[in-house]
């Protein structure tokens, strides 16, 4: 006897039922940081846009949808329910520690993939795999992870800025993670060194890949794009308030910080959709057909 069975009309969407539901305990943990995190405010976006592109690539595949047996069913539910409550309650007791956060997500991973293949197959798994990397791109990145870019971010663009100046011949000098010119001095802060375009472009980037439907080469060199991208603009953005504080004072700077960062952000986000629109364009291909007079 067959361990599936086809399904009527409403019985279809049950998968994608369940891979909502898989991840909702990963989206409730995460979402401490989206509040109260200093880089992560991006991540209220991401289970909508998720459960967008979910729904709009489910309705675009053909094939009848067989469901688990009941069994199966109830014997995952049984290992799963309590090792996420143990998770949650992890959660409750230190809401910002990240390791429960991402056992919660490398699960729901996991799982959603199983019970699509289950659902339709190992191909059609595979074809949400940009869709987790977007689920995923909502949960904090590891501390280490984090700060050593936060660090490496930093230093580049406090270097990159100081060597603009000195070409244009202004003595700019670098100390720690500080401009100085002379005796006015500018600190590039962590929330400065790009990292929240950075990781925030990370996520977009496995939209984009998803909605433009990009083969894996085009996806990843629209995320090395995205990078590149992000740290040109904040350069950018840390040179025009240095020079602000250095020209202009103190009371300028404060003035501007918020509005240039702003405008990188949209003028940074205008560039990425550019080129996601460029990286989905396919080239036309020319047919052409030999004729033979005989």
């Amino acid at each position: 006897m067959s361990s599936r069975r086809s399904c009527p009309l409403p019985s279809t969407w049950l998968p994608l039922v369940g891979v909502a539901a898989l991840w909702t305990p990963a989206m409730i943990a995460a979402s401490y940081a989206w509040g109260h995190g200093e880089y992560y405010d991006y991540g209220w976006y991401v289970p909508p846009a998720a459960l967008w592109l979910m729904v709009r690539r489910w309705k675009c595949l053909d094939g009848a949808v067989a469901l688990p047996r009941q069994s199966l069913v109830l014997a995952s539910a049984a290992l799963l329910v309590p090792w996420i409550l143990v998770l949650r309650v992890l959660g409750y007791a230190d809401p910002s520690w990240r390791l429960p956060m991402a056992l919660l997500g490398l699960t729901a991973a996991g799982c959603s993939h199983g019970l699509l293949a289950v659902s339709r197959g190992w191909r059609v798994s595979a074809g949400f795999g940009w869709i987790t990397l977007l689920w995923l791109s909502a949960l904090p990145w590891p501390s280490v992870v984090e700060t050593w870019i936060v660090h490496h971010l930093t230093r580049g663009v406090v270097t990159a800025v100081a060597e603009i100046f000195q070409m244009l011949g202004k003595p700019v000098e670098i100390l720690g993670d500080r401009l100085r010119l002379y005796d006015l001095t500018v600190e590039v802060t962590d929330g400065c060194s790009g990292v929240r375009s950075f990781q925030s472009f990370v996520m977009a980037t496995w939209f984009f890949a998803e909605l433009q439907r990009l083969r894996i080469s085009r996806a990843l060199t629209l995320l090395g794009c995205a990078c590149v991208v992000a740290f040109l603009v904040n350069m950018a953005r840390t040179y025009s308030l240095a020079q602000i504080r250095f020209t202009h004072g103190k009371a300028a700077f404060d003035q501007a910080h918020d509005a240039l960062g702003l405008l990188a952000f949209g003028v940074s986000g205008l560039i990425f959709y550019i080129l996601s629109g460029r990286l989905a364009a396919r080239p036309l291909r020319t047919v052409v057909k030999s004729v033979q007079i005989h």
